[in-house]
C-alpha cells in the first residue's frame, strides 16, 4: 500500500529508510484520527523518531498528507476498476466513484477532514486536479471524442472546485445525499458536454444501488491496508 507510493517516489528522489518510517506513522495517524488533528509531536512518538528529525525532512504536515492522497487516489481507482469489470459502462463509472467519495465524507469524519485537508492545500490540490483530470478523460474519451487530455486539465480548474464544494456542504432535511449526488454528477456531465438522457441514465443507476455501502466497504479494505504495512 504505502510501499507502492514509496517505491513510486524511490524512483524519482529515493527516500531515507527514516523518511520512509515517518511516512507510514504520519499516515496511520492521518487516517485514524484525522489530519488536522495529528501533530509532528504525535508523528514523533508513534515512529520513535526525533521531533527535529522529522521537522527536518517534512516542515509542515501537507508534505507528508501528499504521500497518502496518492494512495486515496488509488483507492479511487479501485472503486473504477471494480465498476467497470462489472458494468463494463465508463459512465456509470465515473458517477459511482463520485457517490462513493461524496459518501464517504458524508458519514466518516476523518475521511472528510483528509480530503477536505487536501483540497485545501496548494500541494496537494494541484496533484488531485491533474490525477482527476487523467482520470476523466480516460472514463470519458469514447462518450467525448472531440476532447483531449488538455481539455480535461482546462475544465479540472472549474470542476475541482464544485467538488470541494459538493462534498463540504453538509446534506440536511432539504438536502439529502441522493440531492447532492445527481446535483454535483450532473453538473460535471454537464460542463463536459455529455447528453442529457446518458447523463440522466447513469446517475439514476447510481442512485439506485447502497453506495453507502460500497463507499464503507471500500474504504475498509483501504485503511485495513494501510493497517497491514505498518504492522
Amino acid at each position: 500500500m504505502i510501499n507502492s507510493i514509496i517505491q513510486r517516489h524511490s524512483m524519482i528522489n529515493p527516500l531515507s529508510d527514516t523518511e520512509i518510517q515517518i511516512l507510514r506513522s504520519a499516515s496511520g495517524l492521518f487516517v485514524k484520527q484525522g489530519f488536522s488533528k495529528t501533530t509532528h509531536r504525535q508523528i514523533a512518538a508513534e515512529s520513535g523518531i526525533g521531533l527535529g528529525t522529522i521537522t527536518y525532512h517534512y516542515k509542515v504536515k501537507e508534505d507528508m498528507l501528499r504521500v497518502l492522497i496518492e494512495e486515496i487516489m488509488d483507492y479511487h481507482l479501485d472503486v473504477i476498476a471494480e465498476a467497470e469489470e462489472k458494468s463494463g459502462d465508463t459512465l456509470f463509472s465515473y458517477v459511482l466513484e463520485i457517490a462513493v467519495q461524496i459518501a464517504l465524507c458524508e458519514t466518516d469524519d476523518k475521511a472528510y477532514d483528509l480530503y477536505y485537508s487536501a483540497y485545501n492545500h496548494p500541494h496537494t490540490f494541484d496533484y488531485i486536479k491533474e490525477w482527476a483530470a487523467k482520470k476523466n478523460y480516460h472514463l470519458l474519451k469514447d462518450i467525448l471524442p472531440d476532447m483531449d487530455e488538455d481539455d480535461f486539465r482546462k475544465l479540472e480548474n472549474i470542476t475541482s472546485g464544485i467538488e470541494l464544494a459538493a462534498f463540504t456542504s453538509p446534506t440536511n432535511r432539504y438536502f439529502n445525499l441522493n440531492d447532492k449526488i445527481t446535483l454535483f454528477a450532473g453538473s460535471m456531465l454537464k460542463i463536459y458536454g455529455v447528453d442529457e438522457a446518458k447523463r440522466k441514465s447513469a446517475i439514476e443507476k447510481v442512485i439506485a444501488l447502497d453506495y453507502v455501502k460500497i463507499a464503507k466497504e471500500l474504504w475498509s479494505r483501504f485503511v485495513k491496508r494501510l493497517d497491514d504495512v505498518n504492522k
